[in-house]
């Protein structure tokens, strides 16, 4: 009986607090960890009011900015499904100061707040939709870079996607889906310029614009923003009196899309100052059976030589609903982004596992080695001869240690000579928990294998983290006085604040120690 009366109690205070405004004890605390040294685009000082930042990309641009962007974390570290945005950063002095970060990409049905939370890592906000997961792509021909990012609506994420495209195909034709608040079935659709149908096929009144904002007879609708709050380990919304456009993919919106990923494509024309609205790919490049199709973080990559010269492509992967498995592919683009087309996926290996997270380099005949994230000790790779469509056998890099579990790691091409030859540079974590960070340097060797004409002799490795230090997540790239950046993680525990860390280094410095 005293259990019931302590419910009681405790529904009846968050229906108050959430009726009146009234303030029950957020979950507060100091911050879980000692900011790392070194410069930061992004932290808990900058203007757009975030603590808790991960998943950095970053590339150069065609007249030499550095652009870097990352997950803006709102309420906590979580992955989705939790409040989060894509924030932009960038640098025209070789990465040595930073713009004051905007939001590329931001949801605001719920209000941000700059909460220091605790560090159990269970306080997170699932109603919120959200946008995780970013990488980089420069057009050196037109100069357009291309931002490629996760987005959810509430409640979903990699762990949480229905299986569907969120398309129905009618006359030829895809449109979005969409179900209407209050019912089971997606019984509407998303048609030429924005307008709404019913099941019948008939216009309603109402439409969509380019943000996915909502209309009714041209008028557009609007929702109460809402404020996190924390009655101890249980969040819950807050109504304020602020009113923001209604997106569909807010938890109060009117119509809502299918709670599966979707992957945004937006771009710059302005090295990274100014950010177009996002264009939904899942019409062009996801499969209606897949659930989670997401974005590998880091970078993608245009190529330079080849039959395929001027391609661009980013990679992606799936989960396998069933089984779990993860597995990587490739969408492209052969004119300069305007549509894109999906390869096929990496056939896995039982002694590779997992190839999930994955990062791509350039051969001098254009054809395209990956590295990946897997979960057997190691960096995986796998070779491609045909600009990303299909994948050859999957293979152990067996000097490059993997943390258990695995972890992102980020491989680009350096633009000049090695001992003489063409090379990559590789970063990732050797020691477990992700700890020990290296940048290692590979020559590209050619080989009698007409199958696999080059390989990696891998040379040289830099510490750049101590064996008891974290190194998660990372992202190289090479500035414009020749010297490599990485931006990286100096973290693995949940609610770490000002942890994302750039350094730079001479390419003589990443060569002192041979492997």
């Amino acid at each position: 009986m005293k259990k019931k009366i302590i419910l009681g109690i405790t529904a009846a205070l968050l229906a108050a607090a959430v009726g009146t405004g009234f303030a029950v004890p957020l979950n507060l605390s100091e911050p879980a960890n000692e900011p790392a040294e070194g410069i930061k685009p992004f932290s808990s000082s900058s203007q757009i009011g975030c603590n808790y930042y991960r998943i950095p990309a970053m590339i150069t641009a065609k007249d030499g900015t550095i652009v870097a962007s990352i997950d803006a974390r709102y309420a906590g570290t979580n992955d989705s499904p939790n409040d989060i945005d894509i924030a932009v950063s960038y640098s025209t002095d070789n990465a040595q100061t930073w713009s004051e970060p905007s939001l590329a990409l931001s949801f605001d049905e719920w209000q941000h707040q700059k909460n220091i939370l605790k560090t159990t890592g269970s306080l997170f906000n699932k109603k919120s939709s959200s946008a995780i997961d970013t990488s980089l792509l420069v057009d050196n021909k037109t100069g357009r870079i291309f931002l490629l990012v996760d987005a959810f609506p509430p409640e979903s994420g990699a762990m949480f996607s229905e299986q569907s495209s969120g398309y129905t195909e009618i006359d030829g034709k895809k449109y979005l889906m969409l179900r209407k608040k209050g019912e089971k079935d997606y019984n509407y659709t998303v048609r030429e310029n924005g307008i709404i149908y019913d099941k019948n096929g008939e216009k309603t009144e109402y439409s969509l614009n380019s943000k996915n904002e909502l209309f009714k007879n041209s008028e557009p609708l609007t929702v109460r923003q809402k404020k996190l709050g924390y009655w101890y380990y249980l969040p819950y919304g807050i109504p304020t009196s602020e009113k923001v456009p209604m997106n569909i993919m807010y938890d109060n919106a009117l119509f809502q899309p299918m709670k599966t990923s979707y992957l945004y494509l937006l771009y710059s024309d302005d090295n990274g100052k100014t950010w177009s609205e996002p264009i939904d790919l899942n019409k062009q490049v996801k499969p209606n059976d897949a659930g989670f199709m997401g974005v590998c973080p880091g970078r993608g990559l245009q190529i330079a030589q080849g039959d395929n010269a001027g391609r661009l492509l980013f990679t992606t992967y799936f989960i396998d609903p069933e089984t779990g498995a993860q597995k990587f592919t490739s969408i492209y683009s052969d004119d300069h982004g305007t549509t894109w087309s999906m390869g096929n996926p990496i056939v896995l290996d039982e002694e590779i596992g997992n190839m999930s997270e994955t990062q791509l380099v350039e051969m001098p005949d254009g054809s395209i080695m990956s590295f990946s994230r897997s979960t057997k000790g190691n960096v995986t790779s796998s070779y491609s001869s045909d600009g990303g469509v299909t994948w050859g056998k999957p293979q152990a890099e067996t000097e490059i240690p993997l943390s258990e579990g695995g972890c992102m790691v980020s491989a680009i091409n350096y633009t000049g000579k090695i001992d003489g030859k063409d090379a990559i540079l590789l970063s990732a974590p050797a020691g477990n928990g992700r700890k020990n960070g290296f940048i290692y340097v590979g020559l590209i060797t050619e080989t009698a294998n007409a199958d696999k004409p080059y390989e990696i002799d891998w040379k040289y490795k830099k510490e750049i983290t101590p064996a008891e230090t974290y190194f998660a997540y990372s992202c190289m790239t090479q500035l414009p006085n020749g010297d490599i950046a990485i931006l990286y993680e100096e973290a693995n525990t949940a609610q770490t604040v000002d942890t994302v860390v750039l350094k730079t280094f001479s390419v003589s410095e990443l060569c002192e120690t041979a492997i």
